[in-house]
């Protein structure tokens, strides 16, 4: 590799000058020390401090009129609060709500962010026996997120469309860190939500009677240039050997900082079009609920909740969908609703409801019975037990999805021209429109099937192993670019609008015992439907078992029996849509839970307060996450079920103990000694629980198969191991650089003849971290001077045994480190010393 072959942008990128990540020798871009080989990544380690801060007000009016037959109540708080962190700019997962990598060099943000809350609540004595309550709730958020400008597309000579509105460069992703801005541009969300609540009590004999009925409203304004940065994956790449020209073949492959230097990603990402919405959205509900004495020692409560949960609309009318079945049909699967033609956009029509579903609302009956039953008469013993059905208004991560679709917001995903990086989105089919536009060149039409041709050559074949090729179906007349649709990212929401549920039921026996002691045993189980989850639902076919015949545009016929990377959009399940530029957003998955649930408390009595509670559980589900970008399914990506197993969050064993206790020494001793060492008291909160459980991902699987999402490909369990022989022998400390046998592992199987691989044997979560403890202690003391002027003295010991709690260990079978644990949760030991005045 020569200074011939650098990208300008790279060579632009490592010379700029800046002081954020404290390089010695005054460059953005750090110099790293330590690394072992010319490949492989130093050490290096940063800090800064961050800012944050926050103005809070806090008002409540309460007064009674008529004699206390009204009462009339407002609470009203006011915060407004700015955080700025110096390296919180991080990657698309952590824009959607998912941790930092450590090892990321992230840009700085800047989020303010405005709240106001107010209630009013107003209740009218009609009667002894008639009370009627009406609330009104008001909720203002306004919050911004504002890359901070370390460097410039101009700086770097980047022609990004976009970049007549944002200035920022684009995110760089190498194999084991990240470096610039947020993939997203800058955003703002200002939310105005109203609530109206009516609730009418009517006591008539053994019966209290509720119901009542409630009316939502969400106005949500928002600008969401979520991928308008744009993002650059780089990978290690063999080069290619039909081209002697590649610099990466005489020396056998480049790394992904020799691919950046070369400026040549291996996958990229970015949007543009307009950003802006005006979500609206309605909920109604009614409700009844009757409290039943049917006899002094039994308590029955059952109730019906009906709920009719809004679709939501954008007023602005920047959403689409994308309906994979047309493709199959030879039509194009983006989909607009009927008040795009408002627009005045050449050639934009719609079809659909404004919120493009086929049904406004989503009708939701819930009940819910309950009963309470004294089994002895005593007070002593009780047995109690319900069950539910209870809905959730999702957020607007739903409709977030439908506003990613061409030609409002066009998202691509070129690879660029090598040595070309300043245009990856401004030539070729990655071409992206300008910011703060709806291009009518971007009116997407299908893309039809015309062959296969040598993907070194370039030349028609009829060996099907090899490239597919694709065209416009037709030409489009408002610009060269002809929306293909090939080329275009692909969101869809099943149009058949659902509101996710949740059954919950339990039963359990309450026992009250000598001393002031409780004991509780219970059973608690639940179980949810029409969960949302994010997947890759046009797989491509795998032709070893299901050979997939294709026909052109010309009508020649085309039967596909291997599986390559090459040939993978010609397999695919929606044909016109690449398999890699596809995402279904639906609410087809399901979750289960199970627990044994114990408690133990000693009321405060004698100086002494104490509570354990213990759980037994399992949870199981076929995704954790609502994620509305990455794929929360694992491996074949057509069969939900491969991804039902252990929930992230499941912990099989869990136990919690807190207490207090005012400690009894020298409490009857006089002066000094006694004001100072007695009367102290001593609290705390001790856990122990089990670890969570751990996915073995395969990170080269999956690629016969040619995914959207990377990381969705389980390894293989070796023939001879089970789950247990596959973890390493000794305690945790013993296991902290290798927790796993590496020999018990192996990649996912091959599925094609260049060595393309299918997915791993092993299922989602099969494997469990280490388990965890931790003992927090707090020793306090009030000393009382005066019967109004005290001092509270207070010292917290959090982790007071400075016992280490082990993150899990990597879990990427052919990552770097796998089976290490590198990281910990919580803290060292941490000692906090307070001090209170009060008069």
């Amino acid at each position: 590799m020569t200074a011939a072959n650098i990208d300008p942008v790279a060579l632009k990128l490592l010379n700029f000058q800046s002081n954020q990540f404290n390089d010695p020798s005054g460059f953005l871009f750090p110099g790293l020390s330590g690394a072992t080989c010319p490949t492989c990544a130093g050490t290096f380690v940063l800090s800064k401090p961050g800012k944050y801060t926050d103005d809070q007000f806090t008002a409540n009016y309460d007064r009674d009129f008529r004699a206390g037959n009204d009462k009339l109540s407002g609470r009203f708080f006011f915060s407004n609060f700015r955080s700025i962190t110096p390296f919180g700019a991080g990657g698309l997962t952590a824009t959607l709500g998912g941790s930092i990598s450590p090892t990321d060099l992230n840009f700085p943000l800047d989020q303010p962010v405005r709240d106001r809350f107010f209630s009013l609540a107003e209740t009218h004595l009609f009667s002894a026996r008639l009370v009627n309550e009406f609330r009104f709730g008001f909720v203002h958020i306004n919050n911004v997120s504002i890359n901070q400008p370390i460097v410039t597309v101009d700086d770097l000579g980047i022609n990004r469309p976009n970049s007549n509105l944002y200035k920022t460069i684009y995110k760089f992703t190498f194999s084991t860190f990240q470096l610039g801005p947020t993939p997203g541009a800058d955003q703002s969300q200002l939310q105005n939500n109203y609530t109206f609540l009516d609730t009418a009590s009517y006591v008539a004999g053994k019966h209290v009677v509720r119901f009542g009925g409630e009316y939502d409203r969400i106005n949500l304004d928002k600008n969401f240039p979520q991928t308008f940065n744009g993002q650059l994956f780089f990978f290690p790449l063999s080069g290619n050997a039909g081209n002697p020209a590649d610099p990466c073949v005489p020396i056998g492959g480049c790394s992904d900082f020799q691919n950046f230097l070369l400026g040549q990603p291996g996958f990229s990402f970015g949007g543009s079009g307009v950003s802006n919405h005006q979500y609206r959205v309605n909920d109604f509900g009614l409700f009844v609920q009757d409290d039943y004495k049917a006899t002094p020692n039994l308590t029955v409560n059952a109730g019906l909740r009906w709920e009719l949960f809004g679709a939501a609309k954008d007023n602005l009318c920047h959403i689409g969908n994308t309906i994979s079945a047309l493709a199959n049909q030879g039509i194009t699967p983006f989909v607009y609703p009927k008040c795009v033609g408002k627009l005045g956009v050449p050639g934009f029509t719609g079809t659909l409801s404004d919120s493009t579903m086929a049904n406004g609302y989503a009708s939701n009956w819930g009940p819910r019975i309950g009963f309470a039953y004294d089994l002895f008469g005593h007070h002593t013993t009780s047995i109690r037990g319900g069950y539910g059905i209870f809905y959730v208004r999702e957020d607007v991560g739903t409709v977030d999805q439908l506003s990613f679709t061409t030609p409002i917001l066009p998202i691509t995903t070129p690879t660029g021209t090598p040595g070309d990086m300043a245009d990856v989105f401004a030539v070729g089919p990655g071409r992206l429109p300008q910011g703060g536009v709806i291009d009518p060149a971007f009116i997407p039409v299908y893309s039809q099937f015309l062959g296969f041709v040598d993907c070194t050559t370039g030349l028609p074949t009829t060996d099907t192993s090899q490239c597919s090729v694709f065209d416009n179906g037709q030409p489009n007349p408002f610009g060269v670019f002809g929306g293909n649709s090939i080329n275009l990212f692909g969101l869809e929401v099943p149009r058949h609008f659902v509101s996710p549920s949740t059954q919950q039921w339990n039963l359990s026996i309450q026992r009250q015992l000598p001393f002031n002691w409780v004991l509780e045993v219970g059973y608690v189980g639940t179980k949810g439907t029409h969960l949302r989850e994010t997947r890759d639902g046009i797989q491509p076919f795998d032709a070893r078992t299901h050979p997939v015949t294709v026909t052109a545009k010309d009508g020649t016929q085309y039967t596909i029996n291997q599986n390559t990377f090459f040939n993978a959009n010609a397999r695919s399940r929606a044909l016109g849509l690449a398999t890699q530029n596809y995402q279904i957003f639906a609410s087809d998955a399901w979750s289960n839970y199970h627990s044994l649930q114990m408690t133990a408390s000693h009321r405060f009595s004698k100086s002494l307060y104490f509570q354990a509670a213990y759980t037994w559980s399992k949870a199981l589900d076929a995704t954790s996450t609502g994620n509305t970008a990455f794929n929360s399914a694992i491996n074949d990506q057509t069969n939900l079920r491969d991804s039902y197993g252990p929930a992230d969050f499941d912990r099989t064993q869990r136990l919690v103990m807190s207490y207090n206790w005012d400690l009894p020494f020298l409490s009857a001793t006089e002066g000094w000694v006694g004001a100072l060492l007695s009367r102290w008291t001593l609290s705390g909160i001790t856990t122990f629980q089990s670890g969570t459980p751990i996915t073995i991902i395969d990170a080269a699987g999956g690629t016969g198969f040619n995914l959207s999402s990377p990381g969705t490909s389980t390894a293989t369990l070796n023939p001879g191991f089970t789950m247990s022989s596959a973890l390493a022998s000794g305690d945790i400390h013993q296991r902290i650089n290798g927790y796993f046998d590496p020999a018990a592992f192996s990649g996912a199987p091959t599925v094609g003849p260049n060595g393309e691989t299918g997915f791993g044997n092993l299922r989602r979560n099969t494997f469990r971290g280490p388990s965890q403890q931790n003992w927090d202690v707090s020793l306090g003391k009030n000393f009382r001077f005066t019967e109004k002027l005290n001092f509270k003295f207070a010292a917290d010991f959090f982790n007071i045994l400075n016992h280490p709690i082990f993150a899990s260990p990597n879990n990427v079978f052919n990552g770097l480190g796998f089976g290490t644990i590198t990281s910990t949760k919580g803290t060292p030991r941490l000692i906090q010393l307070s001090g209170r005045f009060s008069f």
